[in-house]
C-alpha cells in the first residue's frame, strides 16, 4: 500500500470520528464539525529517513495521527485519543479492516492512568477558570519600578536590590500575562464571562472530564456521548454559580485518590502488547503478511 501522494494520510486512513462537542452530544448552533483521525504512513516514513506525526488542516479542526504516535499517547491516557478509541456509532465517520481492529483492542489502552489525566485535565480547567475570575473581579494594577523602590537615574530604573528588581519583573510579566489575555480572548467567551461572571464553557468541559474521569476509574467505561448532556448544556447556560462550581469540582478531586484506590484497573497500560498491535497492523496493512 505505498503510495506516493502527498495526502497519504487520506489514503492510509484507517479510522475517522467525529470528536468535540458534536460527540459528546454539546454542540450548539454554533458549534463546528471537529474530527480526529489515525492512519498508517507509507513506509518510507517508518523505516526510511522521513517522518510523519499528525497533519492538521489550516483550521486545526482536522488532525490525522499516525498510527504510532496515537499509540503512544494513548499509552499515555491522553484524553482526547481516548475518546477516539470509544467513540461508537454515527460519530464514526470511517472504518476499515485495521481499524476496526484498533477499536476491538481498546480496552488494552485503560487504567488508572487514563482516569487520573481525565481529573488532571480537568483541574487544569479548573484553574484557568479560577485565574480569569481573578483577573475579572480583581483586575491587576500595572506594576510600577518606583513601588518597588526603584529610583529612576541616568536613563534606567536603579532597584535597591535584586530581590525587589525580580518582584518587580515578575509582577510585570503577570500583569502583561493579562493584558494579552483581555486583548486576545475569544469574544465569545467574553460575551460569557460577562454574563454569567466567568468561562461557563470551560466549566462545562471541567465538569465533563470529572465525570468521565470517575466514570473510568469506578466502572471501568468511557461514555463519549454524554448521558448528562442536558446537565452539562446547563452548566454552559449558567445553571451552577461560581462558588458552587468550585465547591463541587474540588470535592470530586479530592476523591481522586480513593477512585485510584479502588478502581479494578490496571495502573499502566501493558506497553509490549501495545507494540504488538502497532506492528502487527502496520505489517498487514502496508505489507499484506
Amino acid at each position: 500500500m505505498e503510495r506516493g501522494r502527498e495526502d497519504f494520510w487520506e489514503q492510509n486512513l484507517i479510522l475517522r470520528v467525529v470528536c468535540g462537542s458534536q460527540a459528546h452530544g454539546l454542540a450548539t448552533a454554533e458549534s463546528d464539525l471537529d474530527t480526529r483521525g489515525i492512519c498508517i504512513p507509507p513506509k518510507r516514513y517508518l523505516i526510511g529517513l522521513s517522518t510523519f506525526e499528525q497533519h492538521e488542516n489550516e483550521t486545526g479542526d482536522h488532525t490525522i495521527y499516525s498510527l504510532h504516535k496515537f499509540v503512544r499517547l494513548a499509552l499515555q491516557g491522553n484524553p482526547n485519543i481516548i475518546e477516539t478509541l470509544y467513540t461508537e456509532g454515527e460519530d464514526i465517520l470511517f472504518v476499515n479492516t485495521w481499524g476496526k481492529r484498533l477499536q476491538a483492542s481498546r480496552d488494552l489502552f485503560l487504567s488508572r492512568k487514563v482516569g487520573e489525566r481525565f481529573m488532571g485535565y480537568a483541574l487544569s480547567q479548573l484553574r484557568r477558570i479560577e485565574g480569569h475570575y481573578r483577573w475579572l473581579s480583581n483586575p491587576p494594577p500595572e506594576p510600577l519600578p518606583e513601588t518597588y523602590g526603584a529610583v529612576f537615574k541616568a536613563g534606567v530604573h536603579r532597584f535597591p536590590n535584586t530581590h525587589q528588581e525580580r518582584a518587580y519583573k515578575g509582577a510585570r510579566k503577570h500583569y502583561q500575562h493579562y493584558v494579552s489575555w483581555r486583548r486576545n480572548r475569544n469574544p465569545k467567551r467574553a460575551d460569557l464571562e460577562e454574563r454569567y461572571g466567568y468561562d461557563t464553557k470551560h466549566a462545562s468541559h471541567l465538569c465533563r472530564l470529572l465525570k468521565m474521569g470517575e466514570e473510568i476509574l469506578r466502572d471501568g467505561v468511557v461514555l463519549v456521548r454524554r448521558p448528562d448532556a442536558e446537565w452539562l448544556k446547563g452548566i454552559r447556560q449558567g445553571t451552577m454559580g461560581y462558588e458552587e462550581l468550585l465547591a463541587w469540582a474540588e470535592e470530586r478531586l479530592q476523591s481522586l485518590p480513593d477512585l485510584m484506590a479502588a478502581s479494578s484497573l490496571p495502573e499502566e497500560p501493558p506497553e509490549e502488547d501495545a507494540e504488538a498491535l502497532v506492528v502487527e497492523l502496520t505489517e498487514e496493512f502496508l505489507f499484506g503478511c
